[in-house]
């Protein structure tokens, strides 16, 4: 899917993050008849604009182009300096689209993210049959994001990978998860793409160890699945089919999922973990309700959130509990992986509370698989060398 930005936002890394993360088409345009030829076809759209993009001729090509095929627009700017301002008309209208999101003018990944995975799912509306269709048709593929893990000389190193699944739609192209993901949900499909995800990134490991790359493999669990007290002897059996063993896997579990000790999930960890899968907390963010769970559940890691690693590099108070949690979590023997590095000084700061494992753009963005064969191989010459 093709995202149309303002020239305004040319610098924005947030922007390339999301243009990255989300494998959209970039275009930039800086006045008003490129934005309209940019415009044209029957491709659909997401739409970036600031303030200063909101023009007669900009709202005119964006009520023209919506006639003839569907589009989002996401406003980097401030909706209300905008109502008091001469462009009150032109916000109206900008305000009458079925897609629009503001973002305000200072927006960081994880906003812009949010607004653009929205803007695409109203675009696709997906329906049973098409999600159905697509895991009949082999049309769901994995992209790999590695982990990279401190030894005990103080290397970094990889050993293994988040396995994210990705739909390569027919019409629409590469998709993300979380715009198919709550329809999978709802239509009961998710069973059935979560044991594709086991088995597809199953395949892969013995694949990439047949040429001697020794990478375990992270995968996301959905709430629901928890419930299922079947579920623990399914990924037993297929896992054990191939010849790989369990403790090869991690699944990783969302906080927000666990708030409930008394819930079914409890006991469904609990066996996973007896039949020999490892088990991370997902999305740790070190509030009060975050050491709850902490305590009450066997986790063999947790993975610290974005926005907890953001708090402590600027807030001494955040910096003294991130490094107190760390402290505990290796007390109780997990290793602690940070989440969403995307800058050298983050990379820096995580060394100063011993993070165990980093991951996010500055280590490497989702890949294909044979991208991971040719850095192992690299490196393996480098060694060699």
């Amino acid at each position: 899917m093709l995202l149309i930005a303002s020239e305004n936002t040319r610098a924005s890394q947030a922007l390339n993050n999301v243009v990255r993360e989300m494998s959209f088409s970039l275009s930039f345009f800086a006045n008003p008849s490129t934005f309209a030829g940019l415009m044209l076809g029957e491709s659909r759209r997401i739409v970036l604009l600031t303030e200063g993009d909101v023009t007669e001729e900009t709202v005119r090509v964006l009520q023209e182009a919506g006639v003839e095929t569907p589009h989002g627009v996401i406003m980097a700017a401030d909706r209300a300096k905008l109502r008091n301002s001469t462009q009150a008309e032109l916000v109206d209208k900008l305000a009458s689209h079925d897609n629009i999101e503001w973002v305000g003018e200072v927006f960081d990944f994880e906003k812009l993210s949010a607004s653009a995975r929205r803007c695409r799912r109203r675009m696709l509306r997906l329906s049973r049959d098409e999600l159905r269709s697509a895991l009949v048709n082999g049309e769901f593929v994995l992209r790999y994001q590695p982990k990279v893990e401190r030894n005990a000389g103080n290397e970094w190193l990889t050993r293994e990978a988040e396995a994210l699944v990705r739909w390569h739609h027919p019409e629409h192209g590469l998709i993300g998860p979380l715009e198919f993901l709550p329809e999978a949900e709802a239509f009961g499909l998710m069973g059935r793409l979560s044991e594709f995800v086991l088995r597809e990134a199953a395949r892969q490991l013995l694949a990439w160890r047949e040429r001697g790359i020794l990478l375990n493999s992270c995968i996301n669990l959905a709430p629901s699945l928890l419930n299922d007290p079947d579920l623990p002897d399914t990924y037993h059996d297929i896992v054990t089919a191939t010849g790989l063993d369990c403790s090869s896997f991690t699944f990783e579990v969302v906080e927000q999922d666990l708030a409930d000790p008394s819930a079914p999930h409890l006991a469904t960890i609990m066996a996973l973990r007896d039949r020999g899968f490892r088990i991370c907390l997902d999305d740790f963010r070190v509030a009060a309700s975050s050491l709850g769970t902490f305590e009450q559940l066997p986790f063999d890691e947790i993975k610290i959130h974005t926005s907890a690693l953001k708090r402590a590099q600027h807030d001494k108070v955040a910096l003294t509990v991130l490094a107190a949690v760390t402290g505990l979590a290796h007390n109780l023997g997990m290793s602690v992986c940070a989440e969403g590095v995307e800058d050298a000084e983050t990379f820096e700061f995580l060394k100063t509370i011993e993070c165990d494992k980093m991951q996010g753009f500055l280590i490497s963005e989702a890949v294909i698989p044979s991208i991971i064969r040719r850095v192992f191989s690299a490196t393996s010459e480098d060694s060699a060398a």
